[in-house]
């Protein structure tokens, strides 16, 4: 389970991370504007990567519209437009930087170029990068708080009836009852009204330190058991794969208690980040429009 959650972000990190590498690198090359200059003219390299970089921000706004106009239900999985939304929402601004040789009106340190280009480039790119951070929030609460917590009664019950951890915790109970002690925290956490930063923060650090401290924990009375009944070389080696195994279920287990704890949060953060996100979409439009428009009309 948690290997299938580090892949299912690893794709998007290395996306991020490429797009990121060829932004830095343009710069050095589009800067100096030997190869091509932003343009006005149709047919302009520069001008048809604003055109292309134009079109990818308009059809990614197709997605708001297709989860709130029913004759497009039809059309497509909603997981798919999402995706693409998100691709788009990272490649268009991508074109577009690249249109603007990085020749940006930025006060004091840039100040020449168009006012109205910059206050599009901005809101283009706060609406970008907020959308970027908006997809964290997503990826917390799209599962659901009853699928966060099926997925904990899952794991506790695995635990229970395989046998596997809790005969481990035979003799080691301080680790069961150190797991017992943050689920019921967590439990009266995730009942809190407010926002709760203070017990997100708190909560998030016991998870870090648990991770680490309860299997070492486990591995020292593994091996006070081993040294006691005199362990063969094949029964060490075995101790240590049932070791390393424990470990991936307590982490597991605790990183799911944690989610499902902090689901109401990153619900009410979710919240917040969509009054902050799209008023920003409303003003890129505006200013991308207009800036279009200038852009022929002078």
């Amino acid at each position: 389970m948690k290997s299938s959650k580090h892949s299912e972000h690893l794709p998007w990190l290395i996306f991020i991370g490429i797009v990121a590498l060829i932004t830095i690198g343009g710069y050095f090359v589009v800067y100096p504007q030997t190869l091509y200059t932003p343009g006005e003219e149709m047919f302009d390299f520069g001008y048809n990567l604003g055109l292309a970089g134009g079109l990818m921000m308009a059809v990614l706004l197709l997605y708001p519209l297709r989860k709130r106009w029913k004759f497009l239900e039809n059309f497509g999985f909603l997981p798919s437009w999402f995706k693409w939304h998100m691709v788009l929402g990272i490649l268009g601004p991508l074109t577009i930087v690249f249109h603007s040789t990085y020749h940006v009106y930025i006060p004091y340190l840039h100040p020449t170029g168009s006012i109205n280009a910059a206050v599009a480039m901005y809101c283009m790119l706060l609406v970008s990068g907020s959308g970027t951070f908006g997809r964290f929030f997503y990826t917390k609460i799209h599962h659901g708080l009853y699928g966060r917590q099926a997925t904990v009664n899952e794991l506790k019950g695995e635990m229970e009836q395989k046998g596997d951890v809790k005969s481990a915790f035979h003799f080691a109970p301080k680790i069961e009852n150190a797991l017992n002690e943050f689920h019921a925290k967590a439990e009266k956490y995730s009942k809190n009204t407010g926002l709760g930063l203070g017990n997100f923060i708190i909560t998030s650090m016991r998870v870090w330190w648990l991770s680490f401290y309860l299997p070492w924990q486990l591995r020292r009375v593994m091996q006070a058991q081993a040294k006691e009944k005199h362990f063969s070389a094949a029964q060490m080696k075995s101790m240590k794969g049932m070791c390393q195994e424990y470990r991936e279920k307590i982490v597991t287990y605790l990183q799911a208690s944690r989610d499902a704890s902090q689901f109401h949060t990153y619900e009410r953060l979710f919240s917040l980040w969509h009054i902050f996100h799209i008023p920003l979409v409303y003003m890129m439009v505006f200013s991308a429009v207009y800036h279009v428009y200038a852009v022929h009309a002078y």
